[in-house]
């Protein structure tokens, strides 16, 4: 009741002051003021919404905050959270998963964006109606999609373990497997002698981890195909016309025109699907709830989740890991820019 008296009062003062304005005399000063004051509520909601919170979690993470307690109980800790973070097995576990993530969804998506792109790239009768069906996963919220997703990747009555068997192909336990996909192959596939425990990295993500990955790539393929679509468009036909006179393959027209040409646009879509794949959440919290089999699915956005929203136990060593996160992509991210950046051609 008093917020909602005072959002009120704030609307009528914001009026008035609107229409007091329009009686100033000097019409410079007028427009200014009257520029402000059209910005102000967008301002008080970001000052709200955004600045506010994210000050104060920078303040939390220095301390022991739990969220319920007072703040009289709140003690200051430093740098302890992030040395915490750094130096806990668990955190680096997650952080290993996340990585696995990252470094397996990333080039998969990019490679299924632009087949698709290339295929939407004709003037065929109905192709509009093709773009729609690859878009509209995308468009379908993340919690639907992991639900299906859940059911089709069940060991007992799932529809692609259905499908393999009708083929007469093995069957896996997808959500229930911990074991790398690579140390499966390289062990159980090919035969080889591999130590008993591998590192993370090395295994590759667990079956349940790529099944999600899998997940991931069906539904960012179609946005990312509309991004790669307009990037193929925008290159000029007269160079794939010079290419055909001179008698280039298929394959060499992409390699020395198609591909470099999209440079920027690959580029961009690097990025921005990296920087997503890191907070990536909703997925693993859905399809795999405890964090999959060995915790192999639970990644940074998911401890961090665990850590200080269930049951508001740490939420001081929650911020701080969401700022160690902050503190990775920014690295990679730059990184990327300048070690990438330099091999971009935009003309």
């Amino acid at each position: 009741m008093k917020a909602t008296v005072a959002s009120l009062i704030a609307i009528a003062v914001w009026a008035l002051a609107m229409y007091a304005i329009r009686h100033l005399r000097k019409p410079r000063l007028r427009e200014n003021i009257e520029a402000y004051l059209y910005l102000l509520p967008a301002g008080v909601i970001l000052l709200t919404f955004w600045f506010f919170p994210v000050i104060f979690s920078i303040i939390i993470s220095f301390t022991d905050w739990v969220g319920a307690s007072r703040l009289s109980n709140v003690h200051w800790m430093g740098v302890e959270n992030y040395k915490r973070a750094l130096t806990d097995p668990d955190f680096r576990q997650v952080l290993y998963n996340t990585i696995n993530y990252v470094v397996y969804s990333v080039p998969l998506t990019i490679a299924a964006s632009l087949v698709v792109a290339m295929m939407m790239n004709t003037r065929v009768r109905g192709v509009g109606v093709f773009r729609t069906i690859y878009f509209l996963p995308y468009v379908t919220t993340w919690v639907a999609i992991s639900i299906v997703f859940k059911y089709i990747f069940n060991e007992q009555f799932g529809l692609l373990n259905y499908f393999l068997s009708e083929l007469g192909l093995p069957t896996f336990g997808w959500l229930n497997e911990s074991r790398g996909i690579i140390e499966m192959v390289l062990r159980d596939g090919l035969g080889l002698p591999l130590p008993q425990q591998m590192h993370p990295l090395l295994a590759g993500p667990s079956m349940a981890m790529f099944a999600v990955i899998l997940t991931s790539v069906w539904r960012d393929t179609g946005y990312f195909m509309v991004i790669f679509l307009a990037g193929l468009q925008n290159i000029d036909k007269t160079y794939y016309e010079a290419a055909e006179i001179d008698g280039a393959s298929p394959w060499q027209k992409f390699r020395n025109i198609t591909w470099p040409l999209l440079s920027p646009t690959t580029f961009f879509i690097a990025i921005i699907s990296m920087i997503a794949a890191f907070k990536v959440f909703v997925p693993m919290y859905i399809m795999t709830p405890t964090g999959g089999p060995g915790r192999t699915t639970q990644t940074l956005v998911f401890y961090l989740y665990q850590t200080g929203f269930q049951g508001y136990k740490e939420l001081g060593y929650a911020a701080a890991v969401a700022y160690v996160l902050f503190v990775i992509i920014l690295i990679l991210t730059f990184f990327q820019n300048r070690v990438f950046g330099k091999k971009v051609h935009y003309e």
